[in-house]
């Protein structure tokens, strides 16, 4: 038997009730007054959802405030700006503008070219910034590839392949560096993190206590206090290294 589900929609101002429906729209200014089930949430306008979001697909290109947890089964998808007051996990994320999650986020695949802000700890497969971010956790993923463009911090780092590089924004041949680090946050485009462990690294403009892996590349820019390696080290001259030990 196959559920019915309604959809529902504002494009002026207005409340929608907590439910399951298969479509929630809001263009305008509104609130869902509690957890809502659909299959896909869509906010282009100013919405406040105060109860937990689960959805197939959630897509926020206005300003979104979620009250609690937002579960994404395939996507979610900030291109405006949204707040989680809570966790988020979905299948793919991608951000190209302000997110700011209060709790964790857990992903297949995380892309993210504007604002991310996550209050504990990131889990994914992949991921991929060229944006500014501050993970005040852990930062979790097999493969990791960070394109600075920003201010970007996280309290941990580990995985796999682990590769930072100064880059800045490029879009069709386009620089356009000095806007994307507004949008991002601004400062100066580096890494910091405390500890960053991984099988293969490689480094540029990260400052951090502890690298520790097994092939280690230390570019131009970094400033790390101790590096522990087991295969093999590189240092580059323009690169600070205060200690290093072969395990």
């Amino acid at each position: 038997m196959t559920e019915n589900r309604n959809s529902a929609s504002i494009s002026g101002s207005g409340k929608i009730a907590g439910g399951i429906y298969d479509r929630v729209s809001i263009s305008g200014a509104g609130k869902v007054t509690g957890d809502v089930t659909a299959n896909e949430v869509h906010v282009s306008g100013v919405a406040k959802i105060e109860g937990e979001t689960h959805a197939h697909k959630v897509t926020a290109s206005g300003s979104a405030s979620f009250a609690d947890s937002v579960v994404a089964e395939d996507e979610l998808r900030v291109s405006g700006s949204a707040k989680v007051t809570g966790d988020a996990r979905a299948k793919e994320l991608k951000c190209s503008g302000s997110f700011s999650v209060s709790g964790s986020v857990a992903s297949d695949y995380v892309k993210s070219s504007g604002s991310l802000q996550v209050g504990g700890s990131l889990e994914a497969e992949i991921f991929r910034a060229t944006g500014g971010f501050r993970i005040a956790g852990l930062l979790s993923a097999d493969h990791i590839e960070i394109r600075l463009g920003g201010r970007c911090e996280a309290g941990e780092i580990g995985g796999e392949r682990i590769e930072v590089r100064r880059g800045g924004w490029k879009d069709k041949g386009l620089l356009v560096e000095g806007l994307m680090r507004m949008v991002s946050g601004g400062g100066v485009a580096e890494l910091r993190a405390t500890q960053i462990e991984g099988d293969e690294i490689a480094l540029e403009a990260t400052r951090a206590t502890v690298v520790r892996g097994k092939r280690v590349s230390i570019g131009p820019g970094c400033e790390i206090e101790r590096v522990e390696y087991s295969e093999s080290l590189e240092i580059h001259p323009d690169a600070r290294v205060d200690e290093q030990t072969k395990m």
